[in-house]
């Protein structure tokens, strides 16, 4: 349950770096004709009068130019953006039919395929279409990148991520999907290359702090690690997986204070406070610091929480023999040992030293 949880915890955060690709694509839809609005007036029209208003003109002027391939392609982005993948991906191909420019139309298809719908391979399959029609336009690898991501072909990924960073050197999106795949194919060096590019560009991406913490972490710089996890908790205001890993961090570098202190933080968040292993984590962190009292209170939760699992009673026992509770201490190690009849040596080893003391 802790790892899919903390799975779980992992994926949210990665979205944030996921989902910040900017679509620069949509610069390249230009007016068909003098007069003719643009995809900056309909943004305008959506903040000025509302979503609905934008869509009737934008309507208005589709029964007046049916065959306008512009307007069918406003109209799929339309469909995308409010979450409507059949109708988005209907007016896609429309305009893709009408002639609108090939490239653009289904990068958009790829978009709608991917992130509405969860197809990663007819996204990257539609993103190489765009390609084929326009090798220099940029944005096509980014999405590529972004479904050979998703799809865990991370080589690819790394592959199209340097592309686009040739193509735009100053956007941190190519440099986000390096840090991501290369991440994922132990290139620590070239990951960590991506994440400092990364926060060159954009300071206060806390993001590429967090898996620039996870790059240290994993070559066993916990030190380091703890010291950008917390950066990307100031900037961040916290979030739960950056909590979880700056404990864990702080635990392999020996600051069981810190460790404490994070797991503590993590318990603000419903998703982590209502699983018995994190009050776990929480009792024996604060235990290891020396602080019995808030030990043993986390420790009862996680009993509570999980009645049958031995590792609550065991660690509330610890804590009760070292508070002088001879008696509660030797009730846990027992009760460990009815719930899980290997550990019975180990509970009475416990039970014995409780006699010695």
């Amino acid at each position: 349950m802790t790892r899919n949880i903390k799975l779980i915890l992992a994926a949210g955060a990665a979205a944030a770096v996921l989902l910040a690709a900017a679509f620069s694509f949509l610069n390249r839809a230009r007016l068909a004709e003098e007069g003719r609005f643009d995809w900056q007036t309909i943004l305008d029209s959506i903040g000025t009068r509302g979503y609905d208003a934008a869509v009737s003109e934008l309507d208005a002027r589709l029964a007046a130019h049916p065959r306008d391939a512009l307007l069918h392609y406003y109209r799929a982005r339309l469909y995308y953006e409010d979450g409507k993948a059949g109708a988005a991906l209907k007016e896609a191909d429309a305009a893709i039919s009408l002639g609108y420019a090939q490239e653009i139309s289904h990068a958009l298809k790829g978009l709608v395929h991917g992130r509405l719908s969860g197809d990663y391979a007819a996204q990257r399959a539609l993103a190489s279409k765009a390609i084929t029609y326009d090798p220099t336009y940029d944005f096509p690898y980014l999405l590529r990148a972004e479904a050979a991501y998703k799809l865990g072909d991370y080589k690819a990924c790394a592959a199209d991520a340097r592309s686009y960073q040739h193509m735009r050197p100053r956007d941190k999106e190519g440099y986000e999907y390096g840090l991501l795949c290369l991440g994922e194919l132990q290139d620590y060096a070239g990951a960590e290359a991506a994440a400092l590019r990364v926060l060159k560009i954009d300071p206060r991406s806390h993001p590429a702090l967090w898996r620039l913490g996870r790059l240290y972490a994993a070559q066993g710089r916990h030190g380091l690690a703890a010291k950008k996890f917390s950066e990307a908790v100031k900037l961040s205001g916290g979030r739960p997986q950056y909590h979880l890993d700056h404990a864990a961090a702080c635990a392999a570098a020996g600051d069981f204070s810190c460790e404490a202190w994070e797991y503590y933080s993590a318990m603000s968040w419903r998703e982590v406070a209502g699983y018995a292993s994190y009050y776990h984590l929480l009792g024996s962190a604060l235990y290891r610091a020396g602080d019995l009292a808030a030990g043993a209170e986390a420790a009862e939760s996680a009993v509570k929480l999980d009645p049958l699992n031995p590792a609550g009673y065991r660690l509330r026992g610890g804590i009760r023999a070292d508070s002088g509770d001879a008696a509660g201490a030797r009730r846990d190690f027992a009760r460990m040992s009815e719930l899980d009849p290997s550990l019975s040596g180990e509970a009475g080893a416990l039970s014995a030293r409780l006699k010695r003391k």
